[in-house]
């Protein structure tokens, strides 16, 4: 954080052009805690083609070295902090994102119940997208409402099929 607004994440060229002191702080997975970027042996050996992405911090908290620490872990596992590397997305805590019942939600919609089937196509395209913002709770609460609306729309295309067959059979019989 630098003056309350969020920087980063970088890769460590885009650090060193953005010209951030040696007295900034730095968290990356294989750190394993946050340091000073002057800490960080070899910083400028890091290349691009890693693809790895630090989160940069300017004189995040008052430092009190052994209140610091405790506090730098708390914040960054309330912020669910997020590291790419080679294109696999996890939070730090790895967890996975739930179920988006997307595919599921498009057959539906194909096949059964179209206004319901779209509600849960919108709930299943915003699971990953919170999920990776860092909104585990919101991820959570698309998943099932992705869940209740393709379920419904599923039973729903059921009921409305049995009917026609129904109606199509009473058709049937009453014109012998």
């Amino acid at each position: 954080m630098v003056n309350g607004e969020q920087q980063g994440p970088f890769t460590a060229k885009e650090i060193i052009n953005k010209g951030f002191s040696n007295d900034s702080y730095i968290f990356n997975k294989g750190l394993g805690d946050w340091k000073k970027i002057s800490e960080v042996a070899g910083f400028s050996s890091f290349e691009k083609k890693d693809e790895i992405k630090i989160q940069a911090v300017s004189n995040p908290l008052p430092i009190s070295d052994t209140n610091y620490k405790s506090q730098i872990k708390q914040k960054s596992q309330e912020k669910k902090l997020f590291i790419k590397t080679n294109n696999n997305m996890e939070n730090k805590n790895n967890q996975r994102p739930p179920k988006t019942w997307l595919v599921e939600s498009i057959l539906v919609t194909l096949f059964c119940c179209l206004p319901f089937g779209i509600a849960g196509i919108v709930n299943a395209s915003k699971v990953e997208s919170r999920f990776y913002a860092g909104d585990i709770d919101g991820a959570n609460r698309s998943s099932e409402e992705a869940k209740k609306w393709t379920i419904w729309s599923f039973w729903i295309g059921i009921a409305v099929v049995a009917i026609y067959f129904i109606i199509l059979i009473a058709g049937a019989a009453s014109a012998y």
